[in-house]
């Protein structure tokens, strides 16, 4: 049944004074977290990666908040929309591989022993392709970054009317304040909040959704949802849909081989926080199949608001819209502008990545390697803070000027941008782990051949001829071709990157003695486990425990309050759900750290 235009116009409705409200004091807070964490940066190792002293839920859990954007609700919700469950089941097939590979690279990862990936990069490659890839992540960095503004900017220009420069200047001011400010430490923490509010508000659009008159509850899901959402060859060939699922599952599980991920594993204490930080990113798709969690409003939209262009008339793609739509619906006043912070912590929490690991890219291989080697660690978390300002700025100038270049939905656009660009990327830091014998120019070369070959693959792609390998009769759909297009390119990109990386595997011998060594040296370094306070690290458990605790008691107590405002019973209920949660977990924590601290208290007097 369409929506009628009064339904229409009841749904699209502006944010109310109570929504601004949350809003406001949740971006107040969000900015404290940088006035926090401004004292705990002494050195460049505490700037960009937290001093190699975070506990493994902190890490895990900023990790998390860093691996969702707001692209899952727009890009990903219109996969979900349109295609049903293909999407969310390529994220559930993918997460055992992904915990295997994450469970034997994780340790290796934190016994790279650096403080940023590039480091990494040159310890297994050299200078060279040290640099390259400093120089080739710099404004590939700042176009992602600014296209996450972008998206989050028009996103909520189209769907809640508020202005799209005064979004992204705002979601800009504050990622870089924050980055800045307090550097890893503020990013981590700051990641681990969001993380867990994200999930919450989630888990109540979700429920609110499922539990619709039009779906019926999670008992009649499935036959409330449209035949589409099951049967994935409505609109596209059976074998296709499990070649984009299968070939998906392969370069996921491949990329968490990547060195540089190792980033994001520096940041923790030890082996065995390494591991913990995977078990516990893992643990929500496990325990709560997150991927369809997360997509459910998705799903439900399809039946509940069959015609999302009649709703979101001023976005490009309407089914972008879908789960906002859902927000829309069942969300009452003041919970849709905790949703709002939601979606703006999504973005928070990945352009917060991607400012301090670009400031630390050029610091550490930039700044110290060519314009003064002898900086002192004060004068590294200097020039990080002024970087840090600098990219932010060029980020939201990316975010407000990419808009005209969108002709591609986000997913489609995705799709093409992986299938050329990642393949290259990765190849060489896979290979580069587990194959030693290769010279220093294998990473950098490896890269542009495989550029120019996915580019030929991008050029030479056909859907005729797809058409004719699997049999079919007719021709392709949009949908047919977009997901044939990535399975095609990609899989061409990667044979002929895979190939020019072992074709230098005989030139080894030709590298220079001191590249042998410093290869030598980092997989030794590769079998030897970390001694945290051996070399050199803190414990800085309590205090993580202390701050974060006092975060969620805070936060929580704030929506606990937020009962009050004039709602029915089940948008009180849901203040209820997701500020005692939070409010419980930080009375945990804070419990936890009075504990630590009377311990540590009767150590020092014993």
């Amino acid at each position: 049944m369409m929506p009628t235009l009064a339904a229409t116009e009841s749904l699209i409705r502006d944010l109310s004074g109570w929504d601004y409200t949350v809003i406001v004091a949740y971006l107040v807070f969000t900015l404290s977290i940088g006035v926090i964490c401004r004292r705990l940066n002494r050195n460049a190792s505490d700037y960009f990666r937290g001093g190699g002293n975070m506990t493994w839920w902190v890490g895990g859990l900023s990790a998390m908040g860093a691996g969702i954007s707001v692209w899952s609700f727009t890009g990903g919700a219109a996969k979900c929309y349109n295609d049903g469950f293909v999407y969310p089941l390529s994220g559930l097939l993918a997460a055992v591989p992904s915990l295997i590979v994450g469970l034997w690279t994780a340790p290796r990862f934190r016994r790279m022993r650096v403080i940023t990936s590039m480091e990494a990069v040159f310890r297994r490659f050299g200078f060279g392709t040290e640099q390259f890839y400093t120089w080739f992540s710099l404004p590939m960095g700042l176009f992602w970054g600014g296209i996450g503004l972008n998206t989050v900017g028009v996103f909520m220009a189209s769907v809640f009317r508020v202005d799209l420069t005064a979004t992204i200047l705002a979601i800009g001011c504050i990622v870089t304040f924050l980055s800045a400010l307090g550097g890893q430490w503020a990013v981590a923490i700051g990641g681990v909040v969001q993380a867990v509010l994200l999930a919450l508000v989630v888990m109540v659009v979700a429920f609110f959704s499922v539990n619709l008159p039009e779906i019926g509850g999670i008992t009649h899901l499935a036959a409330a949802l449209p035949e589409r959402h099951f049967r994935f060859d409505t609109d596209c060939s059976f074998a296709i849909v499990w070649l984009w699922i299968g070939w998906g599952l392969v370069t996921n599980t491949i990329g968490g081989l990547d060195i540089r991920n190792c980033g994001r594993f520096v940041r923790v204490k030890n082996d065995r926080s390494a591991r913990q930080m995977v078990l516990l990113c893992a643990a929500p798709t496990f325990l709560l199949l997150a991927p369809i969690l997360y997509q459910l409003p998705a799903l439900c939209a399809a039946t509940v608001f069959p015609d999302l262009h009649a709703i979101f008339p001023n976005l490009k793609q309407p089914a972008e819209g879908a789960w906002v739509a859902m927000a829309f619906k069942v969300l009452p006043q003041g919970l849709l502008g905790l949703m709002v912070c939601a979606m703006f912590s999504a973005t928070i929490d990945s352009a917060d990545a991607a400012l301090n690991s670009n400031a630390g890219f050029f610091v550490r291989n930039v700044y110290i390697r060519y314009i003064r080697p002898e900086a002192s660690e004060k004068n590294q978390v200097i020039v990080g803070k002024i970087t840090t300002v600098c990219f932010g700025l060029l980020i939201i100038g990316v975010g407000l000027g990419v808009n005209a270049l969108r002709t591609l939905n986000l997913f489609d656009l995705f799709q093409v941008l992986n299938a050329i660009l990642l393949p290259p990327m990765i190849v060489p830091m896979v290979l580069g782990l587990v194959i030693r014998r290769t010279p220093a120019w294998a990473g950098w070369s490896t890269v542009i051949a495989g550029l120019f070959v996915g580019l030929l693959a991008k050029w030479a792609y056909s859907p005729e001829t797809v058409q004719h390998l699997l049999g079919l009769t007719r021709a392709l759909s949009a949908r047919e071709i977009n997901d044939s297009q990535f399975v095609v390119v990609s899989f061409i990109t990667w044979v002929g990157t895979t190939a020019w990386f072992c074709a230098t595997i005989p030139l080894w011998r030709m590298s220079s003695e001191a590249h042998h060594q410093r290869v030598n040296a980092l997989f030794a370094d590769l079998q030897r486990p970390v001694d945290h306070i051996a070399e050199g690290g803190q414990d800085q458990d309590t205090m993580q425990l202390r701050v974060v605790g006092a975060l969620f008691l805070i936060l929580g107590a704030f929506l606990l309050a937020c009962m009050a405002i004039p709602n029915p019973l089940s948008g009180r209920l849901a203040f209820l759900f997701v500020g005692g949660v939070l409010f419980a977990l930080g009375l945990l924590l804070w419990t936890l750290y009075q504990r630590k601290a009377a311990r540590a208290a009767n150590t020092r007097e014993g």
